[in-house]
């Protein structure tokens, strides 16, 4: 029963996928096999098999060697004094079940260090997208930036040629100079962002990722990215979900546990060896003793009372941060939904600016070219057209971090 039901719990694990950018994959391996916590949690997991394992001890009987010095005194008998030595053995046949519950325990650790484990997982591909959707989103900048450089080099030989002809005055060159030196610091802060992206990535994988490593990435196509996300998703399923579940899980067996010491306990033992103590040597091992003994609890300072007590304050407690997480869980997907349908509209309508921007850009350069627009008409329509370039990538980056998070939800 218990393997069926881990199976079936690590089944329901294996099949929760994270959304992720294209070419991700190699770097989620790697960061799986170097991750720090991850190994912490995996040695965990392995530790918490280990006392299930040791959990299944109950149900097999204790063989003990005794030695030592007793005196034994009866009203038939003089004292006797003297060295004992046997060989004690025990089984346990019956403790309330506790045996049972102790076992069943060790289950619900065990599958509380694979939540914690599936959960560090998942954190870990969402800190890796978001990362990586940084990168991307950053290296397509810099490649806007230096297109829009170029157009400016073009645009400011253009003006140079104006301003030599006198057919206009020296501040169609300050204009475009003045957008130059803000091309420039736009591309300086583009650089200071990619550093500070790269010492994320020594904290996630305590190594530096190169851009080579990096270059073959890029975003969820268009018609991916815009896709409805899953909205059939099961909050019992999720990982937060379970956590919850399983914590609940484990209070109740906890007072199963407890409830367990109020009954009596059967325990069928067997003595061979010296039981008299005598100081004759050298001594026989020619006795023997067995019994079925039954143990009835009757008093235990109310410490079983109290840890009942305790028990059940916290199945109410865990039934209540089960309730809380199942409305956060709801109110977390409900906004990221929001937010998609909200980022897909903009998108749509960035799509529309971005043609417009073409066209009004295509149609001031051919005025400029015949003198009817100033450099300032020029800078300003450029300005508009990699503005809207640069808007739809961070709404594709915020796309693909909306998305993930959404789908990290679903089983």
């Amino acid at each position: 029963m218990y393997y069926r039901s881990l199976f079936s719990f690590m089944a329901m694990l294996t099949s929760l996928n994270v959304y992720a950018v294209n070419g991700i994959e190699p770097l989620e391996k790697k960061l799986m096999d170097k991750n720090q916590d991850v190994l912490a949690l995996e040695k965990q997991n392995e530790s918490k098999e280990a006392l299930h394992r040791a959990a299944f001890s109950g149900y097999f009987p204790t063989l003990n060697a005794v030695t030592g010095f007793g005196k034994n005194r009866t009203d038939d008998n003089p004292s006797e004094t003297g060295y004992i030595g046997y060989f004690e053995g025990k089984l346990n046949l019956y403790r309330g079940f506790k045996d049972q519950t102790i076992l069943s325990q060790r289950e619900i650790d065990q599958k509380i260090s694979h939540l914690e484990l599936e959960i560090k997982k998942r954190d870990l591909r969402l800190n890796l997208t978001e990362l990586v959707s940084e990168v991307i989103s950053l290296h397509k900048f810099q490649h806007i930036l230096e297109e829009e450089f170029k157009v400016t080099q073009i645009q400011k030989q253009m003006a140079a040629k104006k301003v030599a002809a006198g057919l206009t005055g020296p501040i169609d060159n300050f204009e475009i100079d003045l957008r130059e030196n803000e091309i420039k610091i736009e591309q300086t802060q583009i650089d200071q962002k990619h550093l500070e992206v790269h010492q994320k990535f020594i904290r996630l994988f305590g190594e530096d990722i190169s851009d080579t490593e990096l270059e073959n990435l890029d975003f969820s196509g268009m018609e991916v990215l815009t896709q409805a996300p899953n909205t059939e998703i099961s909050l019992e399923s999720t990982l937060d979900f379970q956590q919850v579940y399983v914590l609940q899980e484990k209070a109740e067996l906890e007072k199963k546990e407890i409830k367990s010491d109020f009954l009596p306990s059967v325990d069928l033992s067997y003595n061979f060896g010296r039981l008299t103590p005598s100081e004759n040597s050298p001594m026989n091992f020619n006795e023997y003793k067995y019994g079925l003994m039954v143990t009835i609890p009757l008093f235990s300072g109310l410490d079983t009372h109290y840890k009942t007590k305790s028990a059940t304050l916290l199945i109410q407690s865990v039934e209540k941060l089960k309730l809380q997480k199942r409305n956060d869980i709801q109110s977390d997907i409900g906004i990221l939904k929001t937010k998609f349908n909200e980022l897909k509209k903009l998108l749509d309508l960035n799509e529309q600016k971005l043609m417009s921007a073409q066209k009004y850009f295509d149609l001031t350069l051919a005025e400029y070219k015949r003198g009817i627009k100033n450099s300032p008409d020029l800078v300003g329509s450029t300005e508009r057209l990699f503005s809207s370039k640069k808007k739809k990538i961070e709404f594709l980056k915020e796309l693909e971090l909306i998305k993930a998070k959404i789908e990290s939800y679903a089983s």
